[in-house]
């Protein structure tokens, strides 16, 4: 009987899952394609331009709100997917239909149209169509048509991961452009404040940064303690407190004294493949702390920064080899390398002390280059980042000593004869790139960050720097031409008129 009973029970809790797993199923179903159909009439709406002619306003979301009472988030996806429906016709069409959630399509023709390469990428066709990873029957001509296959049958992270991975594959040289700009933004301040205290502030470049962040999470576990260095060892420059505290967190971070967490010092974990890293088209996405990053990038950072690169087999999903010591010096060649180069950067003028340099691969390690005194040149971080930006050569000339040069063209140069006897057009050392920049944007940052340097992402900030530079220039120049014209016109007192002799009482001669 008591058997009996439970079997029952279970039998009646499953009944009541079902129904209530009905239910819900059909009503997401009808809220979905209430959805749709609200959709499909705010599209029409928006392009016949009622809702400007006919209700009196100009933003799609505004309206939903005001006059129709949907939710604020409701209202913004709907708006979004209207106001991109001319763009996204594919996206919107899996909307429109039912296949796709509002949320789903919301999200991805918003994170599409951030760019404009992402908007030209994602609406240019395939050569070949590609079948989709949901149903091989369905063939998508292009990668929007691949993306609303995500949207229609994939989870929410599924599809947020393919986004970011379709965002770092178009990244590559605009991803390094964006660090070059990012370390000639940075700044730092450290002052004693009246009450004893010291204030922090500053930015930082986003690899410095998630160095600091774990740097912060591993020497201080929650509740963290505040500690700042009162020794006065950062350099005075607000650009060079940034760098200083860079090369603080990167060179302490990995030593094996550092302060640890779990057995681990503050270092960043790179997971990509060898294949990946030589170039080859293996479809897959080097991970930075589990976040996409181009291939670019992670040939940069694998060459010396705070990174440890995970070799990974994709295959059985397992770590293979963790380490660092076949790609950098140790610590006998680093000791050569530096004797070699006492004056720190090899970049003609760079004034990066050595103890900042990094050693940089002419022929890079993942491509069979050796680690040895003839295959290194120490380089600055700033440099280093410019060195693998398209168009640049590096060939060593002897011991400390390279010839760096520019070339708009993709040839190699391996040998230092042939990098300085290239004989093309634009040709130019890193010393005529420096000149030719001169006077111009090039001098506005510390960094040296020339103008065709400036990414897309952070141009407006750089030109609010520029622009603030120059406006300080012009003032500097204003003041020493007042204090000019004052000097120049002001009348001078005229000399007191010498006193005959005699007038004075003085005895006659």
């Amino acid at each position: 009987m008591a058997a009996a009973a439970t079997i029952e029970a279970r039998t009646s809790v499953s009944d009541q899952a079902e129904t209530i797993r009905t239910l819900l199923e059909d009503a997401a179903s009808v809220v979905n394609s209430q959805y749709a159909a609200v959709l499909s009439s705010v599209i029409a709406m928006k392009e016949q331009n009622l809702h400007r002619t006919a209700f009196g306003y100009s933003a799609l979301r505004d309206l939903l709100l005001s006059q129709f009472d949907f939710t604020h988030r409701t209202a913004s996806d709907i708006a979004a997917i209207a106001r991109l429906s001319s763009k996204f016709r594919a996206l919107v069409e899996a909307a429109v239909s039912g296949r796709a959630r509002i949320d789903q399509v919301a999200y991805a023709v918003r994170q599409l149209d951030r760019t404009p390469a992402m908007r030209l990428f994602t609406l240019t066709p395939f050569r070949t169509p590609v079948a989709s990873p949901f149903d091989a029957d369905i063939l998508c001509a292009t990668p929007e048509h691949l993306i609303a296959q995500y949207a229609q049958h994939a989870p929410f992270k599924d599809l947020q991961r393919h986004l970011d991975e379709l965002a770092a594959h178009l990244a590559e040289e605009t991803e390094l452009l964006d660090s070059l700009g990012e370390q000639s933004l940075q700044w730092i301040e450290v002052a004693e404040q009246d009450n004893g205290m010291w204030a922090l502030s500053g930015e930082l470049s986003s690899d410095t940064g998630r160095l600091l962040d774990k740097y912060l999470k591993t020497a201080c576990p929650p509740p963290r303690q505040d500690e700042q260095d009162s020794e006065g060892v950062l350099p005075a420059q607000p650009n060079r407190h940034a760098e200083a505290l860079h090369q603080l967190l990167a060179g302490y971070g990995t030593s094996p004294d550092a302060v640890k967490r779990h057995g681990h010092t503050a270092t960043l974990d790179l997971m990509v493949d060898i294949q990946t890293l030589k170039g080859e088209d293996t479809g897959r996405t080097p991970l930075l702390e589990g976040q996409p990053v181009s291939v670019a990038k992670a040939r940069h950072l694998a060459c010396e920064a705070g990174v440890i690169p995970s070799v990974f087999d994709y295959e059985t999903g397992e770590a293979i080899e963790l380490g660092r010591e076949k790609r950098l010096p140790n610590a006998a060649l680093r000791r050569k390398l530096e004797l070699e180069q006492r004056e720190g950067c090899a970049w003609t003028g760079c004034s990066r002390p050595v103890a900042w340099t990094e050693a940089h691969h002419i022929q890079h390690w993942a491509n069979g280059g050796d680690t040895n005194a003839g295959n290194l040149i120490l380089l600055c971080r700033f440099h280093h980042g410019r060195i693998h930006t398209a168009g640049w050569t590096v060939a060593k000339t002897g011991p400390g000593q390279a010839t760096i040069t520019h070339h708009n063209h993709p040839d190699t140069h391996t040998g230092a004869e042939e990098a300085r006897e290239c004989g093309c057009e634009d040709w130019r050392t890193d010393q005529d790139m420096d000149t030719e920049h001169q006077g111009s944007d090039w001098d506005v940052f510390p960094t040296g960050l020339y103008r065709t340097e400036w990414s897309d992402t952070l141009k407006p900030d750089l030109d609010s720097r520029a622009e603030e530079a120059e406006r300080q220039r012009a003032l500097a120049a204003i003041r020493a031409a007042r204090a000019k014209c004052r000097t120049r016109f002001t009348p001078q007192p005229k000399e007191p008129a010498p006193v005959p002799a005699g007038s004075r009482g003085d005895p006659p001669s």
